[in-house]
This record gives C-alpha cells, sequence and structure tokens, in this order.
C-alpha cells in the first residue's frame, strides 16, 4: 500500500479535494491588500507566507512563478490558508511572468493601489528605504516580497520606486522571506484595526 502522507509523524488529517474548490482570483472593488510573491523557492516560506496573508486580512497572492502552492510541502506548512485565499500564478519563462506580473501591478496601481517593494536593511541600492512603520498602510497596498537568494526581480525593482525595509543589526545580512513578512503584513492588520 502505498501512503499519500509524505512525513513520519502526519498530523492524522488527510482530504481530497477539488481543483474546482480552491478559490480563484478574480479582482474585487473592495480588495484593498494584495501581498506579491517574486519566485519563492522554498515551499515551507510558501505555506508559511500564506498562513501570514491569511492571518492579516491579505485579500489575495500573486505569484511570479516559485514553489508551486498546490505542492504538499506549501499545503502543510500552510495548514489549509491556501484553500482560504484566492491566488494568481504567474507561469512561463522569466520574461513572460515578469510582464504579466508589471501588467498586473500597473493596473492595481491604476485603481489606487500603492505598490511597495521590500529590501534588505543593508542592500546597496540608489532607492531610500523607509523604515515599515513610517509607511500610510492606511492606503490600497501591494506589498512585494523577493526571492529567498535574489530579492526582488531588478525589472520589478525599477517598476515601483517606494521600498520599504525593516531596520536589523549589520551582522545579518537579511532576514528569511517567511519572517519578514510577519510585522510588514501584521503592522497592516493593526493600522486597519486602530482605525476602526
Amino acid at each position: 500500500m502505498v501512503s499519500a502522507i509524505s512525513t513520519i509523524n502526519p498530523d492524522g488529517i488527510a482530504a481530497l479535494v477539488e481543483i474546482s474548490a480552491i478559490p480563484n482570483y478574480r479582482f474585487n472593488r473592495k480588495d484593498d491588500f494584495v501581498l506579491v510573491l517574486d519566485r519563492i523557492q522554498d515551499p515551507g516560506n510558501m505555506g508559511n507566507l500564506f498562513r501570514t496573508a491569511l492571518a492579516a486580512g491579505v485579500n489575495a497572492i500573486f505569484l511570479a512563478g516559485g514553489a508551486h502552492p498546490l505542492g504538499q510541502k506549501v499545503l502543510r506548512a500552510s495548514s489549509g490558508a491556501v484553500f482560504h485565499l484566492p491566488f494568481l500564478r504567474f507561469d512561463g519563462i522569466e520574461e513572460e511572468i515578469l510582464n504579466s506580473l508589471l501588467k498586473s501591478l500597473s493596473e492595481l496601481s491604476n485603481v489606487g493601489f500603492k505598490i511597495f517593494s521590500t529590501s534588505s536593511h543593508n542592500e546597496s541600492s540608489k532607492k531610500t528605504s523607509k523604515p515599515y512603520w513610517e509607511v500610510d498602510w492606511s492606503r490600497r497596498t501591494a506589498l512585494i516580497l523577493g526571492n529567498e537568494g535574489q530579492g526582488i526581480h531588478k525589472k520589478i525593482q525599477e517598476a515601483f520606486n517606494e521600498t520599504i525595509t525593516i531596520p536589523h543589526s549589520e551582522i545579518v545580512e537579511s532576514l528569511n522571506v517567511a519572517c519578514v513578512a510577519v510585522p510588514l503584513l501584521l503592522e497592516r492588520k493593526r493600522v486597519a484595526y486602530t482605525s476602526k
């Protein structure tokens, strides 16, 4: 007998889910918070990002390639968040993915979204980065997080000029992308909660 569960000590729950049951992304005028993940490779990071995004009230996730959200490790790390949060995954060669993502981000910008990219505290860049607590999180927001090794693709960085960072000790070159998401996404949730 072949098991569908790949872990040594599974949680004791398994499910068969129709692909049609997974929420499809469709822009809604009420949407005000989109998370953009640029080539996130690690399935554990991807799953954790879905879980944190769901906790923070993100409306949708845009995926520029990277780990597939329906992969077994991503599903497990997301603790089911993938089944609740609509996503739009751009596939193809790198240029196609970038062009599709940039088009979608431009469309969000045209309807009033502020597009923020993130950068490492120590990243050398011509752009100045604001600490995340100086950002106006009350606006409609698209937040871009980058690949674990390379960060956000240069073409995406060049297209949008607002960059935010989490200041930290220079001893550490950069923070794990799933860790970076927690204060950023939950800061926006805090601002939304306190403005009610």
